[in-house]
């Protein structure tokens, strides 16, 4: 029987291989997981331990099989993921779960793994020397701290031994903290970067070279600036494995580039060394009060300038816009869609979102503001039209369904350093 069972999903596929290098790197033999994503598997199963990992929107299915679990096997159930990070208790106490891991999971999941193997998977006093853990113990809940990886680094981003490949996070962590967005309250404040040769070296077993990164062109950098020497010198030492017929595709998903570091001589750069003719970069709204409202330090002007260039090389941008944002007045979305009108008459393409209150950032007691008419018939139309990609009209009711999990189960996060800003 294998004690340890993982319920991977399309959505934590990419943070399950990288904690799998994580383990094997730390000696745990990855053979002996039941690694599927067939639920099914886990319940014939019957593992001691089955691991969980998952974003705050997927909570009602994952609370659907965890009932599952708990009526079916004896399993102890762990948790990971931007939603048990910032909130432990809820995981716990609502989700069925019975440890939650706080932070960045390398070592973590690697010390409580070997520390339930060796106490008969139990929850015991030796779980308390494991950063990064929230439990009951006694009936008494513990919190051992937030969990900072100081050099992620150090682990590979996929097993050696294993099949299972994902984008190779190149950057961790975000400068700008944004308020509407977990990244930069888990991840910290700095960019931290794998090194050139360690992303040479596992990209050699990529199809396709896709990377992580919340700002492809600040690579080399703390992050809030260009450090374009440190850039180029990344992709020119990609070029070997592109020659071998393998594509390389740079600031596009997984990741987006933000707009002011868009600039001539980045987009020379990928066009001479990329295989993409298209960049994801975030605007987020029309509106430089918008812009002031959610801490995005850019303005329009920066997108703007960013698109123009886009066009003039030849690349198409794709530019996201969240709807429905706090305080966002009619007038301000009137702006959004004026911009969004400029963007697609240029021949860009828009991504929009609707606004969804996350737990641990500043914005997640804010409630969004209702759609003006004008701004549902002109996304209506224009995605009528293939102009505007996006899910904001499923968005709209998992944001309602967040906004009543907040009021109702809302816990201080112990996601980031320092105090977070209360918004609303």
């Amino acid at each position: 029987m294998q004690e340890i069972a993982i319920r991977m999903t399309r959505r934590n596929h990419n943070a399950f291989v990288h904690l799998l290098g994580a383990l094997e790197s730390q000696g745990f033999d990855i053979g002996e997981l039941l690694i599927t994503k067939d639920f099914s598997e886990i319940l014939k199963a019957r593992s001691k331990v089955v691991l969980y990992s998952f974003f705050t929107e997927e909570i009602w299915d994952i609370e659907k099989e965890v009932k599952i679990l708990k009526e079916k096997t004896n399993a102890l159930l762990i948790a990971g993921g931007y939603h048990t990070t910032a909130m432990p208790k809820h995981t716990l106490n609502k989700l069925g779960f019975d440890i939650a891991t706080i932070g960045e999971g390398e070592e973590v999941i690697f010390h409580l793994l070997k520390t339930l193997t060796e106490n008969n998977f139990r929850i015991t006093k030796e779980l308390l020397g494991i950063k990064g853990l929230a439990f009951y113990l006694n009936g008494h809940f513990t919190f051992t701290g937030f969990a900072r990886v100081d050099d992620f680094t150090k682990f590979p981003p996929f097993a050696e031994t294993s099949r299972l490949i994902a984008p190779i996070e190149i950057s961790r962590g975000c400068p700008f903290g944004c308020y509407y967005c977990q990244t930069p309250y888990v991840k910290g404040f700095r960019m931290r970067h794998r090194p050139i040769d360690q992303i040479v070296k596992y990209s050699k077993r990529m199809k396709d070279m896709r990377y992580i990164t919340p700002n492809a062109f600040a690579y080399g950098s703390p992050g809030g600036i260009l450090n374009l020497n440190k850039l180029e010198a990344l992709l020119k030492a990609l070029q070997p494995i592109r020659k071998e017929g393998r594509r390389l595709f740079y600031g596009t998903f997984p990741s987006e580039v933000r707009p002011e570091f868009i600039k001539p001589e980045t987009l020379e750069l990928l066009l001479k060394y990329a295989d993409n003719r298209r960049l994801a970069i975030g605007a987020q709204s029309g509106d430089d009060e918008m812009f002031k409202a959610m801490h995005r330090m850019h303005t329009t002007e920066n997108v703007r300038q960013a698109v123009e260039y886009m066009l003039e090389y030849d690349i198409e941008p794709v530019v996201d816009f969240i709807v429905g944002l706090p305080n966002e007045t009619k007038e301000s979305q009137r702006k959004s869609i004026e911009f969004m009108k400029w963007i697609i008459k240029k021949g860009g393409k828009v991504r929009a979102h609707y606004f969804m209150p996350l737990p641990g950032t500043p914005w997640a007691r804010c409630k969004p503001s209702p759609l003006s008419e004008e701004m549902k018939k002109f996304l209506g139309r224009m995605a009528a039209k293939g102009y505007i990609e996006g899910s904001w009209g499923v968005q709209i009711e998992l944001s309602k369904k967040l906004q009543r999990l907040i009021e109702e189960f809302y816990e201080e996060s112990p996601s980031y350093v320092g105090d977070l800003r209360k918004i609303c």
